[in-house]
């Protein structure tokens, strides 16, 4: 069900290619713009607890488009990723890749909730250009925040958006 939902996360942004400026929320992706077939590192920055209450997991879920992600370990917290099937194989050094990270997650850590904190990967981008949504979850002690919502409306302010990455044509890089 993760699969499908993260998809339609994915296809929504990239067929409605909504405002980069509905990212207003407090889960962000910087930079908000990265050149397709590009190696790039994506920070995820968490602004606020939950209602109070510190951050002690943060997830985030990659669509196909992110490829090869590799989490920076962060001191006090704990890193697990889940490896699922791609529905298209690509090319990575000479090497077919099936299956690659989907989700990440930092774990076991402390975010209070007076602080700011962002979580690290190195990835390479795909050739395809558009938005896509990178959603998050934000665990808290008391409490979870789903940063997963799109919208096809510019004007429109969401409650938990989703983090969203602008892929623009670029050099590429193999």
């Amino acid at each position: 069900m993760m699969k499908n939902t993260v998809s339609r996360f994915c296809y929504a942004s990239l067929v409605f290619g909504f405002a980069i400026s509905n990212a207003w929320g407090h889960a962000t992706v910087s930079p908000k713009q990265a050149g397709q077939d590009s190696y790039q590192r994506l920070s995820f920055g968490i602004t606020h607890g939950c209602e109070g209450s510190p951050t002690v997991e943060v997830i985030v879920y990659l669509p196909e488009s992110i490829m090869g992600a590799k989490p920076m370990p962060k001191a006090g917290w704990t890193i697990e990723t889940e490896i699922k099937a791609l529905s298209q194989p690509y090319t990575s050094h000479g090497k077919e890749i099936k299956q690659d990270v989907r989700v990440i997650r930092w774990k076991s850590g402390q975010l209070p909730d007076e602080h700011y904190d962002e979580f690290v990967m190195m990835t390479r981008l795909g050739s395809k250009t558009g938005m896509v949504a990178l959603p998050i979850t934000q665990i808290c002690e008391k409490g979870r925040m789903d940063w997963n919502q799109v919208s096809d409306e510019a004007s429109k302010k969401l409650a938990f958006p989703a983090p969203v990455l602008e892929i623009v044509p670029g050099q590429h890089h193999h």
